[in-house]
C-alpha cells in the first residue's frame, strides 16, 4: 500500500463522520470564496486604472450635476492633457431588469482620454457621426444579446423620455479595455449632445482627465478643487481608482461585514474539524501503537497524523473553492451591470495558506500525542 492510500484508508476510518465534517469544511472555503469575491468588489480593488487618470465630482455627491463650464477650467491647469466629461443616464434595457451602466458622453474626446479603451477607426467614425449613435461593450452586447446595426431601446428613471417612450439608439460599434478587470465594468455610451437636446439637461455628472505626471495626482487635483471652491458647486478631485472605491463604499463597509462573516465561519470550522482529527485520533491509539511495533518512528508516526490533517484540510478546500468558481462564472451573466464577482489570485493564495494552516493547527495535538505514545499503555487501550 501506498503512503497515499494508507493515509485515504486512516482517514476514512469512520467514513459518516469524516464525511460529514468535509462537507461542513467544503461549504466553509465555498462561502469563503464568494463572501471574498463581493469584498473585493466593494473594496475597489477589483478594477485596475491608470495612475494618471483623474476624476472630478461634486463635493457633496456623485449625483449631483457640475457645470458645463469647468471642463474649460480644468483643461487651464498646467499638467492636464485632456479632459472628457459623462453623465449617469440609469439606462435599463429589458423590462424588469435592473439597470445597466450608461453613460451620456462626449464621442470626441471620451476614447482620447480613456486611452486603454479599443475602438475600431471604423466605429469611431460611425459613433462621431449619427447624434443617436452609441456604442457597447463586449459584456453588454453578450448580455442583452445585443448586434452592431440594431436599434436599441433603453428606458431612464432618471431622464424619462418627454414623449413616454423608450429612448432609441442606434447601436453603431462596440469597443473593449486593455485591462482585463475594466472589462465587466465598462458602460453603454451615446451622445451628451442627444440627451441635452431631448431633456434640456445643461450640467454633467462628473469629469475625467488625464495628467502629465502622476506624481503631481495631489498637487492638480487641489488645484482643480481651489478654482470651485467659492461656488455653489464645489468639487473633490482624486484618482479615478479612488473614486471607484468611493463610490462602492457609498453601500457602507461591506468588505468588513464579509471578512467578520468569514471569520465567524471559519472560527466554527476548527472547532468542528479539531473535535473529528481528536476524535479519529483516539479510536486509532491500538493501531499507532502497532505501527510502532513494526517499526515507525514517534516521528514518521506523528508526521502522519500530520499529513492526514493537511489532506483532510487541503482536499475540502480543493473542492470548495472548486465550486465556488465554478458557481460565479455561471451566475456573472445574470448580474446586474458593474456588479462583478471576481476569484483574484489574492483570495486563492489566503484561501490556500488557510487551508494548509488549518490543516497544520489541528493536526498538531495529534501529532503530538502519537510522538508521546507508549506501546504497551496504547495496546492495553484496545
Amino acid at each position: 500500500m501506498t503512503i497515499f492510500g494508507f493515509l485515504i484508508k486512516s482517514m476514512f476510518r469512520r467514513k459518516l463522520l469524516v464525511t460529514l465534517s468535509m462537507l461542513s469544511l467544503t461549504t466553509a472555503f465555498l462561502l469563503f470564496i464568494l463572501l471574498r469575491s463581493v469584498a473585493v468588489l466593494f473594496s475597489g480593488d477589483v478594477i485596475d486604472v491608470p495612475d494618471v487618470r483623474m476624476q472630478t465630482n461634486s463635493k457633496y455627491a456623485m449625483i449631483f450635476p457640475l457645470p458645463h463650464r469647468y471642463g474649460e477650467e480644468i483643461a487651464a491647469v498646467e499638467g492636464v492633457l485632456a479632459v472628457t466629461f459623462a453623465s449617469w443616464f440609469g439606462g435599463t434595457f429589458r423590462e424588469g431588469d435592473t439597470s445597466a451602466m450608461t453613460f451620456a458622453v462626449d464621442p470626441s474626446t471620451y476614447f482620447e482620454v480613456h486611452e486603454n479603451y479599443q475602438i475600431s477607426t471604423e466605429h469611431l467614425e460611425a459613433f462621431l457621426g449619427l447624434r443617436t449613435a452609441a456604442v457597447a461593450p463586449e459584456a453588454i452586447m453578450y448580455r442583452y444579446d445585443l448586434e452592431v446595426g440594431e436599434k436599441v431601446p433603453v428606458t431612464s428613471s432618471i431622464y424619462p423620455n418627454t414623449n413616454g417612450e423608450p429612448w432609441t439608439f442606434d447601436l453603431v460599434g462596440t469597443y473593449r479595455s486593455e485591462n482585463e478587470s475594466e472589462a465587466a465594468f465598462l458602460p453603454f455610451l451615446f451622445h451628451y449632445e442627444y440627451l441635452k437636446e431631448a431633456s434640456g439637461e445643461s450640467d454633467v455628472g462628473w469629469y475625467t482627465f488625464t495628467i502629465e505626471d502622476p506624481d503631481k495626482a495631489t498637487e492638480i487635483a487641489q488645484i482643480v478643487d481651489s478654482k470651485f471652491e467659492n461656488t455653489a458647486d464645489k468639487t473633490k478631485t482624486m484618482t479615478e481608482s479612488q473614486a471607484f472605491r468611493n463610490m462602492m463604499e457609498q453601500f457602507g463597509d461591506i468588505s468588513l461585514m464579509m471578512n467578520g462573516i468569514i471569520g465567524a465561519v471559519f472560527f466554527t470550522m476548527l472547532l468542528l474539524t479539531a473535535n473529528t482529527m481528536i476524535h479519529s485520533y483516539r479510536q486509532r491509539i491500538p493501531d499507532l501503537a502497532v505501527l510502532k511495533t513494526l517499526g515507525f518512528s514517534d516521528g514518521k508516526v506523528a508526521r502522519y497524523m500530520i499529513f492526514e490533517s493537511l489532506l483532510f484540510c487541503t482536499s475540502s478546500a480543493a473542492v470548495g473553492i472548486g465550486i465556488a468558481v465554478a458557481t460565479l462564472a455561471l451566475i456573472g451573466p445574470y448580474l446586474p451591470s458593474g456588479f462583478v464577482l471576481i476569484v483574484t489570485w489574492n483570495t486563492l493564495f489566503w484561501g490556500t495558506c488557510i487551508a494548509v494552516g488549518l490543516g497544520l493547527f489541528i493536526g498538531l495535538v495529534p501529532a503530538f500525542s502519537a510522538n508521546r505514545l507508549v506501546i504497551v499503555d496504547a495496546l492495553h487501550a484496545r
